[in-house]
């Protein structure tokens, strides 16, 4: 009652308070609810860890809301290391379960399999075509000069290189499958496709706008972007009903992004976001 504000105001503190005394008995549901509330910050400071913790207790039980929120922290890496697989799997609990949205969530995931495993086999394909031009060219030139030594690639030339991924996902905030990039001499400024990402109680249609900086001769540079949510599409009835806010609304988000890089080798990138949390990016 205190979540949705049914016979009384709504309070989403004295809701969470409520809630953790129930799980004190076990309620499965009032699991749930708790890793909703830290997943969303509904009532309690955002903790993903805490809403992974909570949402797996309830899951394991059977709880099928739980199961599908399961599905989006594998699949979207919150909380814990992102897996697809196990984020199949607790999308297909949750369907068998009777949770109809689940259906969504399998198929996104199918695709984004489907995708990982097109783009390895596009590596290993390009990787043998190198290889067999290289054993070409050293046969043709057996008595070719001493080489000389190549000159070094700027950092910013080595980031325009492309291709960067998070956890086989493209970037969205720098040059990769997902992104537009132009140079501006200084900078380097890219604007991604439109992407969705689930949440958990909804699906974000969102397009995101960086500009690197500062590149540095030790391989160091700088991202800062945004986000404008293009659609907000919920996907969890009882949270639609619960008159909860969503944690994002449509348009451009006031929050700007800050990243903080340095290449650990010519495919490897270290960030930290926000100077608070780790990133590390590949290709």
């Amino acid at each position: 009652m205190y979540e949705k504000g049914r016979g009384v105001e709504r309070d989403p503190r004295q809701a969470f308070s409520w809630y953790s005394k129930a799980t004190q008995k076990g309620n499965i549901k009032a699991e749930y609810k708790l890793g909703v509330a830290y997943l969303n910050g509904n009532g309690i400071r955002k903790n993903f860890q805490k809403a992974y913790d909570w949402l797996k207790k309830s899951g394991n039980k059977g709880y099928v809301r739980a199961q599908y929120y399961l599905g989006t922290l594998y699949e979207n890496g919150l909380g814990t290391t992102q897996d697809l697989d196990k984020a199949l799997q607790w999308y297909k609990r949750a369907l068998r379960g009777g949770y109809d949205v689940a259906a969504t969530g399998m198929q996104r995931v199918t695709q984004l399999q489907k995708q990982q495993q097109e783009k390895l086999a596009l590596l290993r394909q390009t990787a043998l075509n190198v290889a067999k031009k290289l054993e070409k060219k050293a046969v043709e030139t057996k008595s070719a000069a001493p080489p000389t030594t190549p000159t070094p690639l700027s950092t910013k030339q080595r980031i325009q290189a492309g291709g960067w991924q998070k956890r086989g996902k493209a970037v969205e905030y720098l040059p990769s499958a997902s992104t537009h990039c132009k140079d501006l001499g200084n900078r380097i400024e890219c604007e991604s496709k439109a992407l969705t990402r689930n949440i958990g109680m909804a699906d974000i249609d969102f397009q995101t706008k960086s500009t690197l900086s500062r590149f540095k001769e030790d391989g160091s540079f700088t991202i800062s972007y945004r986000n404008n949510v293009l659609k907000i599409t919920i996907t969890d009835e009882e949270f639609a009903s619960s008159g909860a806010k969503l944690p994002v609304r449509e348009g451009w988000q006031e929050t700007e992004h800050t990243l903080t890089c340095i290449f650990e080798d010519d495919t490897h990138l270290n960030c930290k976001k926000n100077k608070l949390r780790n990133i590390k990016l590949h290709r």
